[in-house]
């Protein structure tokens, strides 16, 4: 029979009789802190299922382990056989799903949950318990993408109804009514957090979706627990607004103590965008991997590509120069974000967002400054150099520079030298670095620099020169699409 074992607070030990067939290394979630619900299910799945479940499971997890390349697959294959045990076990606990609902406190406004959708609640976060061994597993988990494919198909019962709205409309009705009773709080929280009420709803909805689901118990109304989730997650936002937004000195005195400054509320403003900004990064470049580098190819091999780019750029440890030098620039420009906040962000940040912005100025610029726009995917090996000796060559000085120049200026000053050291820069540290291209993982085999050094002239030339507002605010306007 199968039992569970907790060695510490996120390691946990699965025998199967005396026998310890896996060590399991939680994540740090709210799931984890309450394994032991999940112990005891799969436990029970275990009496009920008797040996043919415990040989399955032992199968399938070697199985999984054993097959790194084919884990989707592997799971995919075996759900059919979740979700038999889990029906079997539920079955044989004989629960009146009826005592859950009390129909005759309905009225027109009531959000009703009918028993055959408490059932398919419970079931569906059975199937999610057994699944929890891997999504909830450090050394097991999907990336997040086949994870939600996964978490899709063990819940397709649910999304063919309305049975998620319903959820969703319970947070945000319980959201909503505390906006009545603490409503000069929650304009304080739009304030300082720059978050309005709607966006905690859907927060807190995505918990319950992502964590709280998979910990329902069989023989507890689900509904109820959704419910004090949602109370509880309110009383945290307003006991926990004053901690972030109150700054305390050394010494403890009253004149210490400084509300929140505007500038702070800016920072907020700034990181909220970034962050978001970051999400449509990643979906877009995702999107890039689907419809053009793998034209062809089946969904399965897809899959494998974005998780090896997402495997690469977690990797990545070192940010281009082309990120400080063309990427923060021009998204600061469009954004309104300050240069410096960009340069905050991780290098594996840093890439996708190059690659995100790479698609929006080729849309705008078509095949004008390709050469440079081409090196905004590659991320470097190696840290690039702080200084360089690199002169711009004697050729494209005279024959691109020297002429552009003639009716363009820098930051409207009739200065070629401060420009040309500048371009010597970025050209030279740009020059001295081994790239690799994020979307595919293919090192640059020879560097173009004569047409990068080529393009850098014009575009910078004209970006100094503000003539490349038109085209600036082109990219906006797809970047807000987007948004």
């Amino acid at each position: 029979m199968i039992k569970f074992e907790q060695v510490n607070q996120r390691t946990w030990k699965l025998c199967n009789d005396d026998e310890c067939i896996e060590m399991l290394n939680l994540t740090t979630s709210s799931i984890t802190n309450k394994f032991s619900i999940i112990a005891t299910f799969i436990e029970n799945v275990s009496k009920t299922g008797g040996q043919e479940f415990d040989n399955w499971l032992v199968q399938f997890l070697n199985v999984y382990k054993g097959e790194s390349e084919k884990r989707f697959l592997v799971i995919e294959d075996n759900l059919s056989a979740m979700r038999k045990f889990v029906d079997v076990y539920i079955d044989s606990r004989k629960i009146n799903f009826s005592n859950f609902v009390d129909l005759s406190k309905a009225k027109k406004t009531s959000i009703l949950f009918y028993p055959e959708e408490i059932e398919k609640i419970i079931r569906s976060s059975g199937y999610l318990k057994l699944y929890s061994l891997i999504s909830n597993n450090d050394d097991f988990k999907l990336d997040s993408r086949l994870h939600k494919k996964i978490y899709n198909k063990l819940v397709s019962d649910l999304l063919q109804t309305e049975t998620i709205f319903k959820v969703f409309n319970i947070v945000k009705t319980k959201t909503f009514r505390y906006n009545i009773s603490d409503k000069y709080m929650w304009d304080y929280i739009k304030a300082v957090q720059c978050k309005t009420i709607d966006i905690y709803a859907v927060e807190i909805f995505n918990f319950i979706m992502s964590s709280i689901f998979t910990l329902c118990q069989e023989d507890k109304n689900p509904i109820s627990y959704f419910i004090s989730v949602v109370d509880e997650s309110i009383k945290w936002f307003l006991r926990s607004v004053y901690k972030g937004s109150i700054i305390y000195d050394d010494s403890v005195a009253t004149e210490d103590i400084q509300a929140i400054h505007i500038d702070n509320l800016r920072t907020y403003t700034y990181n909220d965008t970034i962050g978001r900004l970051e999400k449509i990064a990643h979906r877009k470049v995702h999107e890039i991997l689907e419809e053009s580098v793998f034209p062809v190819f089946s969904e399965d091999k897809i899959d494998k590509a974005i998780v090896e780019f997402e495997k690469r750029v977690s990797q990545t440890e070192h940010i281009s120069p082309l990120c400080e030098c063309l990427t923060y620039p021009i998204l600061s420009k469009v954004t309104g974000v300050p240069y410096e906040h960009f340069k905050t962000l991780s290098p594996e940040h840093c890439i996708v967002l190059s690659t995100y912005l790479q698609t929006l100025l080729k849309r705008v610029f078509n095949s004008e400054y390709e050469s440079l726009f081409e090196m905004m995917s590659y991320y470097p090996k190696k840290a690039s150099v702080v200084h360089t000796t690199y002169k711009m060559k004697l050729s494209n000085l005279k024959e691109q520079f020297l002429p552009q120049m003639n009716s363009c200026t820098f930051l409207k000053f009739n200065d070629k030298v401060y420009l040309h050291e500048i371009l010597s820069f970025f050209v030279g540290r740009v020059a001295r670095v081994d790239f690799v291209d994020a979307l595919s993982g293919k090192e640059l085999p020879g560097l173009p620099l004569s047409k990068i050094e080529s393009d850098a002239i014009k575009f910078y030339s004209l970006w100094f020169s503000g003539k490349l507002e038109k085209e600036m605010s082109e990219v906006r306007t797809l970047l807000n699409l987007d948004f």
